[in-house]
C-alpha cells in the first residue's frame, strides 16, 4: 500500500516541512501520490481486464482539479460502455475498498455516458463537478465522448440558466455563511471571499465564457494583471491555511477557530512586532485574502450579468452631474481622465450619490477608481469642498453600501491614510465580529438606524457631523501599541484639522474618540446610585450635548461590534447611566457645595416618597429615618415601601430562614432575598444560584440597622428557560440549606462541573485584579477580569469572604466567556482596605481563582 494511504498526517508533514510545499504545489503532489495509487489498483483489477469493453476512471471535483486536501473527499466517476456494465461492481470494488479501508471518504458513481449527461442536466452540484472532470486512467476515447455530449446538452443554450442557479447558489452560502469577510471565526471554504467563491468562478468562466484558468480570464480582459496577481497570491494562501487547518484538526475542518489561531499564526511564521500581536498579524492577512477574492468574483460575477443581459436591456441614462450617470440601475463615472484631472471631487461626488441614492457603484467604474487614487493627493484630502461631499455622505440614510464600496477600491484609505493602520485589522477577541475598518464603518451605519429608533435624541445632536465621524474613526488608534482611545483622539485632531474643523469642533471629537468607551465600560462596572461617580462623570463629560453624542456613540458601537456586546440588560445599564448623568447635568450637582446639600434633600424626598406609598397610621417595624441614604437612592419609592411591608409581614420567618421573592424583568429576572445577616452571605446566595444554572448580572446589596439583608440580584438563566418553569421553592430551599451549613456549596458546585463537558478555553480574555481606594469615597474597589466558568462568582465572593471583608455593592458584567466582576468593599468595621500587604494578597488570592498570574 502507499504510503499517502497508510499515513497521511505523516506525508502531509513530510511535503510541508522536509520539501517545503505549499499552496497550489502541496494539493499537486498529494493528488499525485492518490493517482498513483488508484491507477495501479485499477490497472491491476482482473475485472477491468476481463470487462470486454471500455472503462473510464474519472476524477471529479477538487480531486479533479488537483486539488486534494489532506481530509477532503475523493470524488470518482467510473464511466464505462455498455459492453462492461456486467463488471462494473467488480471494477469499482477493487478501487474503492482500498480507500474506505484507509479511511478516505468517497463520492462515487457508475455510470454510461448518456446517464451521466442525463444525471449532469438533473443535478446542478454535479453539472459542475464534471467541469473539473479529469482523466485518470482507461479508455481516453470514451472519456472525450463524455466531455463532447456533456457540452452539447448540458451547457451549450443553457449558459442564462447555469449563472442564474450559480447566482442563487452564491446567495444562499451567503444567508448561511455570512455576508463578510471578515468574520470572528471566518470559514476559509464556504464563506464569503473563501475557496469556494473562487471555483464559483472558474466554473462560470469555464461553462459560460470557455475560459479554463485564470491566465485564460486575464487574456480576455475579465481580470486585471494586477487583480490575477493579487487574486492568485491569495488563493494559494488559502489553500495553504486550508491545508494546516485539516492537518491541526486532523479532520475537515474549514472553519478558522479561535483555538487554532494562534497555532496557525506560528506556522506561518507572524510574529509579534509593531503593536500587534503575532496572531492579529496573521489574521489580518487572513482578512486581506479573502477580501481580495470577495471583491475580485464580485466584480467578475458583475461583468457576467452584464454581459448575458441578466438584469435587463435598460440602457436609458440619467446624468446627476457632470461626469457621473445612472444607467441599468448603477452609478457610473464618464469623466474622461483630463475632466477628472482637473475635478478630482468628482471621486467622493459619485459616493455622496451613491449614498444618497442606494444605487451600487458599476464594476468598471470601481476599477477606474482604483487606477485614479493617485489623484487623492494633498490637496484631495485638504478641500473644503471635498470634506463638505464626505460628511453629508456619513449623514445619508444608508451610507454603509457607499462606504464599504469606497474602502474596497481604495479610496477611503487615500483620503484618510490613517485608515490604513486599521484595514483588515484583526481583532482577536471575543467580542467583535469583524475587523476594525469594517466595525467602524457598521458604527457609521448603526448611527444612521439611531436616527431613526432614537430620532429625539438624535434630533437634539447639535453637531450631528461629529458624531459620525467619530463613529468613523473611534478605533482609529487601534494596532499601534498603545492606548487606542489616547492615540485615537491625536490622530482625529490632525484629521479634523485637514477636514476644515475648527479648533472647538476639533476639540469636541477629539474628546468623543478618547472617552468612547466611558459610559458602555461604567455602566457595567460602577455602582450607578454613587453619587461621587456620577459627578465625577458629569464633570467629565462637561455638557448635555456631549453627553447625548457619546451615549448614542455608545449604542452604535456595541450594536456593531456584535450580538455578544449589546443585550437588553446592557442597554438598561447604560440608558440608566445616561439619565442619571444627564440630571446631574441639568441640576447642576458638579458644585461641591450643591452636592452634599442636594444629596440630602434627595434621601429626604425619597423618604417622604415612601412614606407617600404606604397608607396613612400603616405600622412597619422599620423606621423609614433610619433607613441608610444609599439604600433609599438604589431604589424607587415603591420598592421602598414594598421591602418595608414584606419586612413586616414576614418578621417571624426573617428570624429563621432567608426569603425569595423571584419576579420577571425585560431582559432578566430580578431576585429579592431577605434574612438576617451573617458573614459570607453573598458567597453562598452565588453559589447556590451556579447550582440551579443561574448567571448572576449585578447585586444590590444593603444591610438595614436592625440586621436585615435586602439584597436584589439580577439574573438570567445559563440555559433556555421560562421564568415559570424555573424551579423557585428548590432554589429557596437550597439558599436555606446553604446559609445554615446543610449543603456544602463548594464541594456541589465542583461535582456539577465535573460532569459538564466544557471545552478548552481560550484564553483572550484579560486576566487581571484591579483595587483601588480612589475609585469611590467610602469603599475598596474590587475590579477583577477573567475568563468566566460556572462558579467563578462563587470563588470570588467565598475568598473576598475568606478575608472578612464585606461587600456592599457588586456589579457582575459577564460578556461572552469574559468575567468583569466589580466589588465595592470594606473591611468588618466599615473601613477601606488601607493596608498594602492584606492588598497584596487580596490580589494574589483573586488571581489565583481566575486563573492570572499572581
Amino acid at each position: 500500500m502507499f504510503p499517502v494511504l497508510r499515513n497521511r498526517q505523516q506525508v502531509l508533514e513530510d511535503l510541508w516541512q522536509q520539501q517545503g510545499l505549499s499552496g497550489h504545489a502541496l494539493l499537486a503532489r498529494h493528488t499525485q501520490l492518490v493517482d498513483a495509487f488508484l491507477c495501479e489498483q485499477f490497472q491491476a483489477a482482473p475485472a477491468v481486464r476481463q470487462a470486454g469493453g471500455a472503462i473510464v476512471l474519472i476524477a471529479l471535483g477538487g480531486y479533479g482539479r488537483s486539488e486534494l486536501y489532506p481530509f477532503s473527499d475523493i470524488d470518482l466517476l467510473l464511466l464505462h460502455d455498455r459492453a462492461a456494465e456486467k463488471k462494473m461492481r467488480e471494477a469499482a470494488e477493487s478501487v474503492l475498498y482500498p480507500l474506505w479501508d484507509a479511511g478516505f471518504a468517497v463520492g462515487h458513481s457508475v455510470r454510461t455516458v448518456k446517464d451521466a449527461v442525463r444525471f449532469a442536466g438533473e443535478d446542478y452540484l454535479f453539472q459542475v463537478a464534471l467541469l473539473d472532470a479529469r482523466l485518470l486512467t482507461g479508455s481516453e476515447a470514451l472519456f472525450q465522448d463524455l466531455l463532447n455530449l456533456y457540452r452539447k446538452k448540458v451547457i451549450e443554450g443553457s449558459r442564462d440558466k447555469f449563472v442564474r442557479t450559480m447566482h442563487n447558489l452564491r446567495a444562499e452560502r451567503r444567508q448561511k455563511y455570512g455576508t463578510h469577510s471578515y468574520l470572528l471565526e471566518p470559514q476559509i471554504k464556504e464563506g464569503k471571499g473563501g475557496l469556494r467563491d473562487i471555483q464559483a468562478m472558474l466554473w462560470t468562466a469555464k461553462a459560460v465564457f470557455g475560459l479554463d484558468g485564470l491566465t485564460a480570464l486575464e487574456d480576455s480582459g475579465m481580470l486585471t494583471a494586477e487583480e490575477r496577481s493579487g487574486f492568485a497570491t491569495a488563493w494559494d494562501m488559502l489553500i495553504s491555511i486550508r491545508v494546516q487547518l485539516h492537518r491541526l484538526s486532523r479532520r475537515q475542518n474549514d472553519r478558522l477557530f479561535f483555538e487554532y489561531q494562534e497555532e496557525l499564526a506560528a506556522v506561518f511564521g507572524c510574529q509579534d512586532q509593531d503593536g500587534m500581536r503575532a496572531v492579529e498579524h496573521f489574521m489580518r492577512q487572513v482578512y486581506s485574502c479573502l477580501q481580495t477574492v470577495a471583491v475580485t468574483t464580485d466584480l467578475f460575477f458583475e461583468q457576467v450579468q452584464e454581459n448575458l443581459r441578466l438584469g435587463g436591456k435598460d440602457s436609458r441614462e440619467q446624468e446627476l452631474e457632470q461626469g457621473i450617470v445612472v444607467r441599468a440601475g448603477s452609478l457610473r463615472l464618464t469623466a474622461a481622465d483630463a475632466l477628472l484631472a482637473q475635478q478630482p471631487h468628482l471621486l467622493l461626488r459619485l459616493f455622496f450619490h451613491a449614498g444618497r441614492s442606494g444605487l451600487p457603484v458599476h464594476h468598471r467604474t470601481r476599477q477606474m477608481i482604483t487606477r485614479s487614487l493617485h489623484l487623492a493627493d494633498e490637496a484631495f484630502r485638504s478641500s473644503k469642498r471635498t470634506a463638505k461631499t464626505f460628511t453629508v455622505l456619513l449623514l445619508a440614510e444608508n451610507p454603509l453600501p457607499a462606504l464599504e464600496t469606497m474602502l474596497e477600491t481604495g479610496l477611503l484609505t487615500a483620503y484618510l491614510p490613517e485608515f490604513a493602520k486599521v484595514e483588515s485589522l484583526a481583532q482577536h477577541d471575543l467580542y467583535h465580529i469583524c475587523t476594525v475598518d469594517r466595525h467602524q464603518l457598521q458604527t457609521v451605519a448603526e448611527l444612521a438606524k439611531l436616527r431613526r429608533t432614537e430620532a429625539e435624541l438624535s434630533a437634539a445632536v447639535a453637531e450631528p457631523q461629529l458624531l459620525c465621524l467619530a463613529g468613523l474613526l473611534h478605533d482609529i488608534g487601534k494596532g499601534r501599541g498603545a492606548d487606542h482611545s489616547v492615540l485615537g483622539a491625536e490622530l482625529v485632531s490632525s484629521i479634523g484639522l485637514r477636514l476644515g474643523l475648527d479648533s472647538n469642533e476639533r476639540e469636541r471629537l477629539a474628546f468623543l474618540v478618547r472617552w468612547h468607551l466611558f459610559l458602555p465600560e461604567n455602566a457595567l462596572r460602577r455602582d450607578l446610585s454613587d453619587h461621587a461617580f456620577i459627578r465625577e462623570a458629569a464633570r467629565l463629560i462637561g455638557d448635555q450635548d456631549m453627553l447625548t453624542m457619546l451615549y448614542l456613540l455608545s449604542i452604535a458601537d456595541s450594536k456593531a461590534t456584535g450580538p455578544s456586546a449589546w443585550s437588553d440588560w446592557k442597554a438598561t445599564l447604560l440608558a440608566k447611566l445616561f439619565l442619571k448623568v444627564r440630571a446631574c447635568l441639568e441640576s447642576g450637582c458638579t458644585a461641591e457645595e450643591y452636592c452634599g446639600q442636594n444629596e440630602a434633600q434627595g434621601a429626604a424626598w425619597l423618604r417622604e416618597q415612601a412614606a407617600a406609598r404606604l397608607k396613612p397610621g400603616e405600622a412597619i417595624n422599620m423606621p423609614l429615618a433610619e433607613l441608610p441614604a444609599d439604600y433609599l437612592t438604589s431604589f424607587n419609592p415603591e420598592e421602598v415601601a414594598q421591602h418595608l411591608r414584606l419586612h413586616r409581614d414576614q418578621a417571624a420567618l426573617l428570624q429563621q430562614k432567608v426569603l425569595l421573592f423571584p419576579e420577571e424583568r425585560q431582559g432578566h429576572w430580578s431576585l429579592l432575598i431577605l434574612c438576617t445577616d451573617r458573614h459570607g452571605l453573598l458567597a453562598k446566595i452565588c453559589g447556590v444560584l451556579a447550582l440551579h444554572s443561574l448567571s448572576v448580572l449585578a447585586a444590590k446589596i444593603f444591610t438595614w440597622p436592625d440586621g436585615t439583608v435586602v439584597d436584589v440580584l439580577d439574573v438570567t438563566p445559563i440555559a433556555a428557560l421560562e421564568f415559570a418553569d424555573q424551579n423557585w421553592q428548590a432554589l429557596e430551599n437550597d439558599l436555606n440549606r446553604a446559609v445554615n451549613y446543610r449543603l456544602d456549596v463548594g464541594l456541589q458546585l465542583h461535582n456539577k462541573l465535573e460532569t459538564l463537558s466544557r471545552k478548552p478555553a481560550v484564553q483572550l480574555a484579560k486576566t487581571e485584579a484591579v483595587i483601588s481606594n480612589a475609585a469611590s469615597d467610602q469603599y475598596t474597589v474590587i475590579e477583577v477580569y477573567g475568563c468566566d466558568h460556572l462558579g467563578a462568582l462563587y470563588q470570588l465572593t467565598q475568598t473576598l469572604s475568606d478575608f472578612r471583608l464585606s461587600i456592599h455593592r457588586a456589579r457582575i458584567a459577564t460578556e461572552v466567556e469574559q468575567l468583569i466582576d466589580v466589588f465595592y468593599v470594606t473591611t468588618e468595621d466599615r473601613r477601606k482596605v488601607e493596608d498594602a500587604a492584606l492588598l497584596a494578597e487580596i490580589n494574589h488570592a483573586l488571581l489565583h481563582v481566575i486563573g492570572g498570574k499572581a
